[in-house]
């Protein structure tokens, strides 16, 4: 009874597009023999036909950006992050400037998800051309960029100190994920040397760790070359002395919000697990390059703000890493009609005196 009864609300609930998938399953669960091994078969068919279920209500809504669920997952994870962020600042007594800092970035991160749409019809030419824009930004402040303690990493905008890097190499990496050619290999390449210039161990290790990703999934000359570039770059940061100290409420806060209560300290661990988290949500077969890539770049910067006085994102103070969040997202949605990338070459298919630091000493001066 229990056995038909269960048949009976698979086959109910499964949308019209899943009929044949829900027959397949009652088939299956006919011959296990066991009772209790053909209930809990049963449970995992309706978990499965419930998501079906609610994907499908998602797609009759029309909006490009919840086509996706990887991105409407991605995005709903940086908000909450972001708040609980929010929430730490507050109980740990942080500055009101940086409350109202990273709420108003959280606010432009929800404003930049319109832009989402767009990246179904964005060309690979579109993706090249901001691939390249940000690895220049990025070298442009290597070059002339405000340095702390002799690493310039970052713009002085207005009152802001803005660290280009948070914001724009996440975008650099999902823009090679998605195309590979000459050009965009030259965009990477310009961006790890950036960051062996400015220099910034933390970052490094996170281009180097996509574009090994997209090296291993998409092989061909320019990824491995590309690889091994980053790979050298990275090893430059190792070996070039990083004296900049921790700052407060944005380094190393990982372990010291223990110190404030457990809670807070597990919130903000959950906080950074929510950033890659979305991953799990999309099966194994589903999963691409731009899946994996934008993961690894958030779980490497996590892993390095464990490890060291290294930014961390979203839950930590830093308007530059949320922005970099939301703004990676705006390319991370697939073409709706997959093509081969146009590159120069065939390539896979594209999808000393202390400086004393502004940071701390400027009212009129905000690290963002």
């Amino acid at each position: 009874m229990m056995r038909r009864a269960l048949e009976s609300l698979i086959l109910r609930l499964a949308p019209d597009h899943r009929k044949k998938w829900a027959r397949a399953m009652a088939a299956e669960m006919a011959v296990i023999e066991n009772n209790r091994e053909a209930v809990s078969f049963a449970m995992g068919c309706l978990i499965a036909c419930c998501r079906f279920r609610l994907e499908s209500n998602i797609l009759q809504t029309g909006s490009s950006m919840v086509k996706d669920r990887f991105v409407v997952l991605t995005f709903i994870s940086g908000v909450v992050a972001g708040l609980i962020g929010l929430a730490y600042l507050i109980v740990s007594g942080a500055p009101l400037t940086m409350v109202v800092v990273n709420g108003g970035a959280i606010v432009v991160g929800i404003l930049l998800a319109p832009s989402v749409r767009l990246a179904a019809r964005a060309t690979d030419r579109v993706v090249t051309a901001t691939a390249l824009i940000g690895a220049f930004i990025l070298l442009g402040t290597a070059i002339f960029g405000y340095a702390i303690e002799d690493a310039r990493r970052w713009l002085l905008i207005g009152p802001f100190f803005i660290q280009t890097s948070l914001i724009l190499l996440p975008l650099i990496a999902i823009c090679f994920a998605r195309v590979q050619n000459f050009r965009t290999v030259l965009a990477v390449c310009v961006a790890a040397f950036a960051m062996a210039a400015q220099p910034d161990r933390a970052m490094a290790a996170m281009l180097f760790v996509a574009v090994v990703i997209v090296g291993v999934m998409r092989a061909n000359r320019l990824t491995v070359s590309a690889a091994l570039f980053c790979a050298m770059t990275f090893a430059a940061t190792l070996l070039l002395p990083d004296r900049l100290p921790a700052v407060p409420f944005v380094d190393q806060i990982l372990w010291s919000a223990f110190d404030i209560s457990l809670w807070v300290g597990l919130a903000l661990w959950a906080g950074c697990l929510l950033l890659v988290c979305p991953i799990a949500f999309v099966p194994k077969a589903e999963r691409s390059t731009l899946h994996y890539v934008f993961a690894s770049c958030w779980l490497t910067l996590i892993a390095a703000a464990a490890m060291g006085a290294y930014p961390t994102p979203i839950v930590g103070y830093g308007a530059s890493a949320i922005i970099g969040y939301f703004l990676s997202l705006i390319f991370l949605q697939p073409r709706a009609r997959g093509r081969m990338a146009v590159g120069d070459v065939p390539t896979d298919l594209s999808e000393s005196e202390k400086t004393i630091s502004p940071l701390r000493n400027s009212p009129a001066s905000f690290a963002i």
